[in-house]
């Protein structure tokens, strides 16, 4: 691998972190619900809707840099011997970033109603904002459950990222916490991974392969 390829891969995670920051920083929080009048659902999504399409532009920029990060995982849990750990982490990836472009699509949706004052459009948008966050939960399991198995395993990743991937399955009971905790997971193991990037070899691997030694600092 190139050098520019060992260190890009953990910075696209990081990058999509920030893409996401900065999106919700754009678009802030819609301030209805469901049960709101259809005024005030068309109001809302027509003084946000500049908002939303900008923050969903940031956003696909990220999901572009998370398709990466994915990859560079894959790639690592494969060359460390965890084959189908890697194939179910890049599914439950990708499968994840589709629900995420989903939910971009409701939104969008939801402010061009707003802008033209189509309110069946406009309510449709908010409920499904507020019920459809199942569509996340396939996605979480998967990753969360494949990205553990890669560490308890085959000591892909550090330990404490493992626990750290379990917190993400249990996430899929609550797919909006869940979506919090996976974006900060990403942050983690991409600033883990960047500080292997630009360490020598036998540091990195200094209590993953010495025997009877588990996991000591961030390797």
């Amino acid at each position: 691998m190139g050098k520019a390829g060992k260190w890009f891969g953990p910075l696209s995670g990081i990058l999509f972190v920030a893409a996401v920051v900065v999106a919700g920083g754009i678009s802030g929080e819609l301030d209805i619900e469901p049960s709101d009048s259809a005024s005030s659902v068309l109001a809302e999504f027509r003084e946000k809707a500049d908002d939303i399409q900008t923050a969903a532009l940031v956003t696909m920029l990220g999901l572009g840099f998370l398709l990466i990060f994915l990859g560079h995982l894959r790639t690592k849990f494969r060359d460390g011997g965890s084959g189908w750990a890697a194939d179910g982490f890049l599914a439950g990836g990708v499968t994840l970033a589709s629900a995420w472009i989903l939910l971009l699509g409701v939104q969008l949706a939801g402010g061009v109603a707003g802008e033209n004052g189509h309110a069946e459009v406009a309510q449709g948008a908010i409920d499904f904002m507020w019920e459809g966050t199942f569509i996340f939960t396939p996605g979480l399991l998967a990753v969360g459950i494949a990205a553990a198995a890669a560490s308890f395993i085959n000591r892909t990743l550090p330990l404490w990222l493992g626990a750290f991937a379990v917190v993400v399955a249990l996430g899929a009971l609550a797919p909006w916490l869940g979506v919090f905790v996976f974006v900060a997971w990403v942050l983690a193991t991409s600033v883990i991974e960047l500080i292997r990037a630009f360490r020598p070899a036998t540091q990195v691997e200094v209590g993953q392969r010495s025997p009877g030694n588990s996991e000591v600092g961030v390797s």
